[in-house]
């Protein structure tokens, strides 16, 4: 193996190209119809930041386009691709907590659940998300939208510092302060594998409290636009001890074989089950909630909670297409007259409408502040569909698209961490008015584009 001064080394770490074992798992992100078709022409495991060092050169000698992949939760599958180096930096889990600074020092291979469970150990969390298996530095880079949003914002609002490998493969550590403070500001938002390979982050840990968890569920045989009227209004005004998603399923749903109600309101409350009850009033006094759960448990079984009621797959390897916006206002009665109707009228029975409650610590910096523009939206909805026949893939792709076509009178742009390559100008959809910011940073820090895919950001 060669040193790391070598102008082209070999490659290092846990290599696997086509044939060997490991390689058609390897080659696959966690959206298998999104991968499915995508053959790497070498997957690197690496284990330590030299490994990514060596890779980032040995793809540039050999003129290999990169991809990076952490956690593989790219919904489009961007961190892998045919003919690419895949540098995968899941296998690198080192943690380092230091609870009297309220800091912890994480590589990019820790994932969210691996994190809960050691904070938690040390009586801490972070602000993280819902999907237990997402990369923890995929989650920062894209902004990181969670249960603690409203109480202490994104995720890479805790960011304090991290390491990078850039195009040349060297080391940057940057900070909010330091001379790379524009390139610390992209990373806040702007999207993973745009600009070098993040290989450790230093995040704000919090003290994990007990919370009061609510989840009240209703059938299809409800007052379903009230429900949703009710909920936005509700949490668009509630204080920042609140945090919750709406979980709208088809009226296909099948309920009785996942044991969940269709139509679900969930969340954590900072307060006693007995305030919680009494505020949630005007939700729990709607139609008949056919289930319906106020209880404090501790900050762990929470999290627990969140990231099992994402759990509704029908196939071991998810085939699905997800799509977002965001709502810069409360929507009116006739964007939830769509919703409504739409997951009515579906045959698909697990078509989904997943919609976020933002607000609160999220509104704390102003749009331009990190690279995540859309600090002043008053929702995410996230719009979701799976299915089980492949014959069946196209029909259900272009239902999500009518959804979200239909909901454009309504809403603006799309979250990064969720994107869509139906979405034409995704960089307005992604980055709104940061884009010409970003754009500059993506000049400084890669002006050969080595980092590139297919909706990167450009050099112009």
């Amino acid at each position: 193996m060669s040193s790391n001064t070598d102008p082209c080394p070999d490659l290092s770490g846990r290599i696997i190209v086509p044939g060997e074992p490991g390689y058609n798992d390897g080659r696959l992100d966690w959206n298998y119809f999104a991968s499915k078709n995508k053959f790497p022409y070498v997957i690197v495991y690496c284990q330590n930041t030299n490994d990514v060092q060596h890779a980032v050169r040995w793809a540039r000698c050999n003129n290999v386009p990169i991809r990076i992949r952490s956690g593989g939760h790219n919904h489009e599958a961007f961190s892998t691709g045919t003919g690419v180096i895949v540098i995968d930096v899941s296998e690198m889990k080192q943690l380092s907590i230091e609870k009297e600074k309220g800091i912890a020092t994480v590589q990019a291979g820790v994932t969210g659940s691996e994190l809960y469970r050691r904070l938690y150990d040390e009586g801490l969390t972070q602000v993280g998300g819902t999907c237990s298996d997402v990369g923890i530095s995929g989650l920062v880079l894209s902004g990181g939208m969670g249960p603690l949003l409203r109480r202490h914002g994104l995720t890479c609002d805790s960011l304090v510092m991290f390491e990078m490998v850039d195009a040349n493969g060297n080391i940057i550590y940057a900070t909010k302060y330091n001379e790379y403070s524009d390139l610390f500001w992209a990373t806040c938002g702007g999207g993973g594998g745009n600009f070098g390979i993040v290989t450790s982050v230093t995040l704000r840990v919090y003290p994990a409290t007990p919370v009061t968890w609510f989840n009240i569920g209703w059938d299809w045989n409800q007052p379903v636009e009230q429900i949703i009227d009710t909920w936005q209004r509700f949490f668009s005004t509630a204080d920042r001890r609140w945090f919750s998603h709406l979980d709208l399923w088809s009226k296909a749903f099948p309920m009785e074989h996942f044991k969940k109600y269709p139509l679900k309101v969930m969340g954590v409350f900072w307060g006693t089950p007995d305030e919680a009850r009494q505020e949630l009033g005007p939700l729990i006094n709607i139609g008949h909630p056919g289930d319906q759960t106020i209880e404090l448990v501790n900050w762990d079984r929470a999290i627990k909670f969140f990231e099992t009621s994402n759990e509704i797959f029908v196939t071991e390897k998810p085939t699905y297409k997800s799509s977002g916006a965001y709502a810069m206002e409360l929507l009116t009665p006739e964007a939830i007259s769509t919703i409504r109707r739409t997951l009515e009228n579906t045959s698909s029975p697990l078509l989904n409408v997943l919609i976020y409650s933002l607000g609160g610590a999220l509104q704390d910096k102003i749009p331009t502040e990190t690279a995540f523009y859309y600090r002043n939206a008053k929702l995410f909805i996230q719009y979701y569909n799976q299915w089980v026949e492949e014959s069946s893939a196209s029909e259900r792709i272009q239902e999500l698209e009518v959804l979200r076509q239909r909901m454009l009178a309504y809403t603006t742009g799309d979250y990064v961490g969720n994107p869509d390559t139906n979405i034409q100008d995704y960089l307005l959809a992604y980055y709104g008015g940061n884009i010409n910011r970003l754009i500059y940073v993506k000049r400084r820090y890669d002006p050969e584009n080595v980092f590139n895919f297919q909706q990167s950001i450009p050099l112009q």
